[in-house]
């Protein structure tokens, strides 16, 4: 908008120049430069901005009747004040290629040699060939750098202003710079170094113009009708006025050279007391002078740095209520200072926001009462067009009235929306979910604490619901994680909505979510998980295909459960745990009776450790029956755990502790080690088809370690042909994408072992992996056999399971067989193997033997007959 409106004034400028009648009183042009560059732009001894380039543009004003503010500043900021929009115009600029390609530029106006300058130690400098390996010094943002580049300089240190330059070069810092031949005259006098730091060459003669930001050509076209209406004459005396002043060292140091020689007048006109008094006097004088120099010198640091800053400032008269702001102030706001009105306090009231003004008001009060010895408060005030910013707002009280009642009040306004926002994003990743938008674990433990304290004060209860999903990893597994991914968006999604008043949900993590809820929020736990579960159950869409998944659920309640957040984490996750012990897809509270089962699988995982050492384990075998033929062909290896307390261990209940802790991997080398043994016994009584198989855990399958035991080695060491064992493992692993897995199918393939899928059709089936792994059995789940009965759906699904398998090549094992009737059924579908207690449970191995031994002198007995 504000472009807009120079833009517009632009054009009425023109008129305005064409036709005297017409002037531009209500358009403002900003107009920037260096302000180290006398005689043209600097600051004199007083701290003001004068010079040409003031004149010249105080006549361009009154020859246009537009209005200019002349922002005198180190030069590379000038460049980022024209750059950034906050200024129209930039005086005293080079133009070089690579600032056609960003400025505007007028016709020249004056031409000045840029020479090279070398401390006078080093000598030979004659011309920019000979700068090549030198370090050269220039003021940052300046003209020469480009001339420098293009004579092959490549070193180059960069200061603010000639005088840091100078300076540098007096300390040994710097031995070569770069600076235009006027101000580099002028600050070489005046730091008396001119006999230290000596012209070395011209580096070439550049032009000064003025330059507008492109697309802002016709504010350039503005400037250039006005500079043409000022005559040579009107210029002439200008330049006659400045650069005809001679250099003034100091101006100071010719005071001081006053005083001296008054000093010396009065001691030899003045008697020994009164010579004693003026000493005294100029002693005290000098510090005075010093102080205020002090003090000069510091204010025009700290006007800088708040120039530098783009910092608004304002001072209040606390007893008279007036207000006095810079105009960087009303530009923070977008305003014009002259567009608010009155400068009164209710000024800023009007555009700050009611809560915010409020508590700053309160924090002001506090520091004119001596409570806080700054003013300091973060506050929103309203843009001109009506978004908010935060605004850094600070103060102090730096007078008070005779009677010591408060009176001015100074500070600074920054800009620190930006910061603000910074901020804001930082809390919001600390705080939530990057994928779901939900509160994280780190803003849950916080969270529940407070809630826990907050439960406390009102002596209500406060339940913890911790939410696992049910096979999750096997979604990941078949579809990916990205479709995994919008699952877990999707149950964030659906739980929020399932949410009542006061409660409150977070992801902690994986497929792991937990809700807080007050007393108040929800008087029936159960009915409110009951629907939790129903909603989570609901069909998902991923990738065109229809997906299912269950939860489970743990609950924890302050304070009958646990008095604090970590007792009540831990408790929600047993109970959780407890949950998907019993099936998964189910809800459970916390009891003492979980926590004494949870410090049971805590025991039972310790005296599993020693379990292989003490020799507690036994190998039990359960015969696989052919049905074509009625004989024991096949055994299934089966592990049993004889606690030295506790008596025989069912594997249901130490297998899955044994994968948690990682010991399966060993328990499984030993059975594989058992079984291959007896095969290599066994074998001569069934014949060449028999082979024993072994289940093998996906945790072991997929060990990052090697073998413990090399199984070929074994196989070798007992004189056993692979073809005698089968390795049982889940359809699940198959959809494992880890390459370990397809690793060691075809190290098994190698030695010849058979593998075997294990509960077929209970998990996510995909029927590729049956041709890409060579599989040679498929095992039907016993939940098909159990309820097995002619023409009903378990009768369907074991034929079209059996058809199948026999198409691409593959056995089918019955497990779970109990009764004739399952086996009769079996036998009409063709199924080729059975496998259950109506045949025989899972017995010793001693025990199995037997039976070998049974079936074969039976047979031998047949042959007989």
């Amino acid at each position: 908008m504000r472009k807009v409106s120079i833009l517009a004034g632009c054009m009425l400028c023109f008129m305005g120049l064409m036709q005297p009648g017409i002037g531009c009183a209500e358009q403002t042009i900003t107009v920037t430069s260096d302000d180290n560059y006398p005689p043209y732009l600097f600051k004199d001894a007083n701290g003001n901005t004068v010079g040409i380039v003031v004149d010249t543009w105080k006549l361009w004003e009154q020859k246009t009747g537009v209005k200019v503010t002349l922002l005198a500043m180190v030069w590379e900021q000038a460049l980022q004040q024209l750059l950034s929009g906050h200024a129209d115009v930039i005086e005293m600029i080079y133009q070089d290629p690579e600032r056609e390609q960003r400025f505007s530029f007028s016709t020249p106006y004056a031409t000045l040699p840029v020479g090279i300058y070398a401390h006078k130690s080093i000598g030979g400098l004659a011309s920019s060939n000979h700068l090549s390996g030198f370090t050269v010094g220039v003021q940052k943002g300046d003209g020469c750098i480009f001339h420098l580049k293009q004579a092959g300089v490549q070193s180059f240190r960069l200061y603010n202003n000639y005088e840091e330059m100078i300076t540098a070069t007096l300390k040994g810092e710097i031995k070569i710079l770069c600076m235009d031949d006027y101000p580099a005259s002028y600050y070489l006098y005046r730091a008396k170094a001119d006999q230290k730091v000596l012209r070395a060459f011209t580096l070439y003669h550049g032009e000064f113009h003025r330059a507008v930001k492109k697309g802002n050509e016709p504010i350039l076209a503005l400037i250039e009708k006005g500079m043409a209406a000022i005559t040579p004459a009107e210029m002439a005396a200008i330049e006659a006025r400045w650069k005809g002043r001679p250099l003034q060292q100091d101006l100071y140091e010719g005071q001081a050279l006053w005083m001296l020689a008054v000093a010396f007048i009065v001691a030899v006109s003045l008697v020994l007391l009164v010579f004693m008094l003026r000493l005294a006097v100029k002693r005290k004088t000098a510090e005075i002078e010093s102080k205020r120099a002090e003090l000069e010198l510091e204010r025009l640091r700290l006007t800088e740095i708040i120039d530098a800053t783009r910092a608004g400032t304002w001072e209040w008269n606390v007893q008279t209520g007036v207000c006095q702001f810079n105009h960087r102030w009303a530009e923070i706001l977008g305003y014009q200072l002259e567009e608010i009105q009155p400068l009164g306090v209710e000024a800023p009231k009007r555009l700050t926001h009611p809560d915010d003004w409020k508590m700053a008001m309160a924090l002001v009060e506090q520091h004119l009462k001596g409570e806080i010895a700054f003013y300091e408060c973060d506050i929103r005030m309203q843009h001109k067009d009506g978004r908010w910013l935060w605004i850094a707002d600070r103060g102090r009280l730096i007078s008070r009235t005779a009677d010591g009642q408060p009176w001015m009040m100074r500070g600074t306004h920054i800009d620190i929306t930006d910061k603000k926002q910074a901020d804001a994003a930082i809390w919001q990743q600390a705080n939530y979910d990057s994928l779901t938008q939900l509160p994280n674990r780190h803003y849950f433990n916080r969270h529940l604490k407070e809630a826990i304290a907050e439960a406390a004060t009102q002596q209500q209860k406060l339940s913890l619901l911790l939410l696992d999903l049910d096979r999750f990893k096997e979604v990941n597994d078949t579809l990916g994680h990205r479709h995994g991914d919008e699952l877990l968006i999707e149950i964030g999604q659906r739980i929020r909505q399932c949410l009542y008043d006061h409660m409150e949900v977070a992801r902690l993590g994986g497929d792991e979510f937990a809700i807080i809820a007050p007393e108040a929020a929800c008087a029936d736990l159960q009915a409110f998980g009951q629907q939790l579960m129903q909603e989570i159950s609901k069909a998902t869409i991923l990738g065109g295909e229809r997906v299912y998944v269950t939860v489970s659920i743990g609950i924890s309640q302050y304070p009958e459960d646990a008095v604090n957040a970590e007792e009540m984490i831990q408790h929600a996750d047993q109970a959780m745990y407890e949950a998907k012990s019993r099936g998964r897809n189910n809800l459970r509270f916390f009891s003492l009776a979980i926590k004494e089962a949870m410090s049971q699988r805590v025991m039972l995982a310790r005296d599993l450790k020693a379990a292989l050492e003490k020799d507690e384990l036994r190998d039990y075998y359960q015969p696989i029956v052919s049905l074509n033929t009625g004989k024991i062909v096949k055994a299934e290896a089966l592990m049993r755990w004889q606690h030295p307390e506790r008596g025989l261990i069912s594997p249901a209940l130490f297998i899955p502790v044994a994968e948690e802790t990682g010991d399966i991997v060993a328990m499984g080398n030993w059975i594989f080690s058992r079984a291959v043994a007896h095969a290599s016994k066994w074998q001569p009584l069934v014949g060449e088809a028999f082979a024993i198989s072994v289940n093998k855990s996906p945790v072991q399958f997929v060990d990052p370690q090697r073998f413990h035991h090399d199984w070929g080695k074994i196989l070798q060491h007992n004189a056993l042909a692979g073809k005698h064992l089968v390795v049982e493992i889940t359809e699940g692993l198959l959809l494992n994408p880890d390459p370990v897995v397809e690793q060691r199918l075809l190290y098994y393939r190698d030695l010849g072992i058979q593998v075997a899928i294990d509960d077929f059709g209970t998990g996510y089936s995909s029927l590729s992996y049956l041709s890409k792994f060579d599989i040679d059995y498929l095992k039907i789940d016993q939940s098909f056999t159990r309820n097995l009965n002619a023409g009903n759906e378990s009768y369907v699904l074991c034929e079209a399971i059996i058809v199948m398998a026999h198409k691409l090549g593959l056995k089918v094992i019955a497990e779970g067989v109990e009764t004739a009737l399952q086996r009769d059924l079996l036998m009409d579908i063709h199924c080729d193997f059975a496998q259950g207690f109506f045949y025989s449970p899972p017995v010793p191995a001693e025990a199995f033997e037997q039976m070998l031994v049974q079936q074969s002198r039976q047979e031998a007995a047949l042959l007989q007959g």
